[in-house]
């Protein structure tokens, strides 16, 4: 009898401990894995408070947020989790770029671009039309695993699409990062001098009301429809833009890039982004533009470098806009023969 019971009490015990397990795995799946969007599914849930100790904002926005970019249904064909893990990263950089510029993006990840555990780089680019070059695209990606894709077509006058999409991977998909860069593809980011701006003139932990980039005030509408610029009365009333900034260098605080996402979601669409989104949505969040163009490499200091290797004693943090893919190279072979100063922020003001 008593041997009946003990072997009765022993089931009950393995009975309770295999149902403590099947509840303990359900409750640490529930708060720490990560559910990775396919075509038809949502990532809704990527981060909680508990994971890596990096509350995430989207938790704030409703479900119904992840498939939606400003008035389209949205998903990501081609998305990497390159932030999933408990590393804190100081800067993600996203680099907007057109498909096709497979030469500029290769550049980029040979120079300034280098893989490094502070730093993330991702391209952004839209859908195409060619099945030919998305095949060429997702074999790009594999190769690399730095591709952002998103389901609007890659075009001109959908670029505030890629710029808000820019938003979107980051509040979801990069919520422990200090600072977000976006830039684009034919630009050169000083980068040691930039981690140790980010490190020493701001804050290794991150820093809020965060917009550098190189203001541009009491700029006219363009109304002939010789411009590529144009926009019409009905697109855009008003005969002066309000301050903004160009797109190609924006560094960014992730509370105002949740700020300014929050506002895009929700406004009215405006195809040219620099316009849209530093100038209009910017207003409405009452940040203020910090203007960086002293640390924008000089167009004399540019040839300097790049036909005679001179060198120069003015901090910088990035060269000039459009640049060539040689003076990008030639940029960062002039940056890896010197040391970055410490501290650019006395010089900057």
């Amino acid at each position: 009898m008593l041997e009946r019971r003990l072997w009765s009490n022993i089931g009950l015990l393995l009975i309770a401990f295999f149902a403590f397990l099947g509840l303990w795995h359900t409750f640490v799946s529930s708060r720490f894995l990560q559910v990775v969007p396919t075509s038809t599914t949502s990532a809704y849930t990527l981060y909680t408070e508990s994971q890596s100790g990096y509350p995430s904002r989207a938790l704030q926005l409703p479900e119904r947020d992840y498939n939606q970019l400003i008035d389209l249904n949205f998903n990501f064909s081609i998305v990497n989790f390159i932030c999933n893990d408990s590393q804190p990263l100081l800067l993600l950089v996203l680099v907007h770029s057109s498909p096709s510029n497979f030469a500029k993006r290769k550049t980029i990840r040979e120079t300034w671009g280098q893989k490094d555990e502070n730093i993330k780089v991702l391209f952004l680019i839209g859908s195409v039309t060619s099945s030919d070059l998305q095949k060429t695209l997702e074999d790009e990606n594999r190769l690399h695993n730095d591709f952002v894709q998103g389901t609007f077509l890659d075009t001109y006058r959908n670029i505030t699409y890629k710029h808000v999409m820019a938003f979107k991977y980051s509040i979801y998909h990069c919520p422990q990062a200090k600072y977000i860069l976006k830039t684009d593809d034919d630009v050169f980011v000083n980068m040691p001098t930039m981690m140790n701006f980010l490190k020493y003139d701001l804050s290794p932990y991150g820093a809020e009301n965060v917009l550098f980039c190189t203001p541009r005030r009491n700029s006219k509408v363009l109304r002939s429809y010789r411009s590529k610029w144009r926009v019409s009365f009905a697109e855009y009333p008003d005969r002066i833009y309000p301050t903004y900034c160009p797109g190609w260098t924006l560094l960014y605080s992730p509370d105002v890039v949740f700020a300014l996402y929050k506002e895009a979601q929700k406004a009215a669409y405006f195809w040219i982004d620099d316009i849209h989104i530093t100038g209009t949505l910017i207003k409405k969040i009452n940040v203020v533009h910090t203007d960086i163009e002293s640390l924008v490499l000089s167009q004399w200091n540019l040839y300097k470098i790049v036909s005679f290797y001179y060198n120069v004693s003015d901090p910088f943090l990035y060269g000039r806009a459009n640049m060539k893919q040689s003076e990008i190279r030639a940029l960062w072979k002039f940056v890896k023969m010197h040391d970055a100063p410490k501290y650019i922020f006395r010089d900057f003001h």
